[in-house]
């Protein structure tokens, strides 16, 4: 067993059949966290997250996120013997993690009514596309159906109104977020008062979750959703992008002056945030083109001397070298065994990510299948045998 350096969920053990994104995700945070999570994949490509995006060896950016810290055991659950190895870690796991689609997991015998007959305290987490009940419940979701399903793409449309897809699984990670919360409160119920739990999600619940204000917005203005506040947007410059917000009233008084257009500050129609809101399309008219007239470097600089809200559009790169990213270490560089030296995240809470940490290791497919089954009581000949014929798959790093 891997030395948890007293991390808070050090001594849980965690069993992670998910594929993907959302559940997976939701199990790195545990393993982060201290947990001995056991990633249970396919022999051969492994979890399918290994497939999204450009591939390096067994790796792919997603899978490196979402499977650090936990220990891959490859097996195939379609053969007896390898359904047999899942379920003995089901009946001893505090946590089992699965994402299969409705009614897929009970054909395995690894269903919530299943695992609790000997394991009756587990805190057993299901996440589907569209939840387990309902005309859509054995439909598959990802996070490009639930964008365009559950109205994010309607909020989020290009200059000529096409809505458009957010470029990152936005959806998928913050579904593991949801599910990880979930999950870390059951634990701590488990340990106070000693009962399991069952918890059901989905992404169609999860997406709702994140987007809570917008649709209550949408209700309550009719549909026609207003901005929060004007003039508040994105702003072309001389050599970029710029967000500025300067929507309050001292705000605007500040950004008014600045530009050399007190005028605006006589006018009805911009006399207050309400107003600008109303007359928006005309203030916007306006201002666009003052501020193509500098860089985003030099609005930004003039717009911090009088306290306005604002951001130049970077890109990675440059918040890879940004001075503010740098002071606080929102970054780390390490150096993965497959990809090489990458940018990882500092996570709320967790220890920081770095080169050799075992908790910044993303594992290969099956890295630690010899080693999970000998804690389970398998001899070295008999994982041999099993690898031979294809029950489990074995790293040969």
């Amino acid at each position: 067993m891997m030395s948890t350096d007293d991390l808070p969920f050090e001594g849980v053990k965690v069993l992670d059949v998910s594929q993907g994104i959302a559940g997976p995700y939701c199990a790195m945070h545990l393993a982060r966290n201290g947990a001995d999570v056991i990633k249970v994949e396919p022999p051969g490509s492994g979890c399918w997250s290994r497939e999204l995006g450009r591939a390096f060896g067994d790796q792919t950016a997603h899978s490196v996120v979402v499977n650090r810290a936990k220990r891959s055991l490859s097996v195939d659950m379609k053969q007896a013997e390898g359904l047999a190895i899942v379920r003995r870690l089901a009946r001893d796991c505090d946590v089992f993690i699965q994402n299969y689609r409705v009614g897929k997991i009970e054909k395995l015998g690894l269903d919530y009514a299943s695992v609790t007959t000997s394991n009756p305290s587990v805190v057993y987490l299901s996440l589907t596309g569209f939840g387990p009940h309902g005309p859509r419940r054995d439909q598959p979701g990802t996070d490009s159906v639930m964008q365009a399903y559950t109205g994010m793409m309607s909020i989020n449309r290009n200059s000529t109104g096409i809505p458009q897809r957010i470029e990152m699984l936005a959806i998928d990670f913050s579904t593991g977020l949801y599910a990880f919360q979930a999950v870390a409160a059951a634990l701590y119920r488990k340990a106070t008062k000693g009962r399991g739990a069952h918890i059901q999600t989905s992404l169609l619940e999860c997406a709702l979750g994140l987007q809570e204000a917008a649709m209550m917005e949408h209700h309550l203005q009719g549909g026609a959703a207003e901005p929060i506040g004007m003039p508040v947007g994105m702003f072309r410059t001389k050599d970029g992008y710029l967000s500025l917000n300067a929507r309050r009233d001292e705000h605007f008084r500040r950004l008014a002056e600045l530009l050399g257009r007190s005028d605006w500050l006589e006018d009805p129609r911009f006399a207050d945030s309400p107003a600008r809101v109303r007359h928006r399309d005309a203030l916007m008219a306006q201002l666009r083109p003052l501020l193509e007239a500098k860089t985003s470097d030099e609005w930004s600089e003039l717009l911090s001397r009088i306290d306005i809200l604002k951001a130049k559009v970077n890109t990675y790169d440059d918040l890879f070298v940004d001075p503010q990213v740098q002071a606080i270490d929102a970054v780390r560089w390490v150096e993965d065994d497959t990809l090489g030296r990458v940018p990882m995240a500092t996570l709320c809470g967790q220890r920081p990510p770095a080169s050799g940490d075992r908790l910044a290791h993303a594992p290969h497919v099956g890295e630690h299948t010899r080693e999970v089954l000998a804690e389970l009581g398998y001899a070295a000949q008999d994982i041999d045998r099993l690898h031979a014929c294809g029950v489990v798959s074995c790293h040969a790093g």
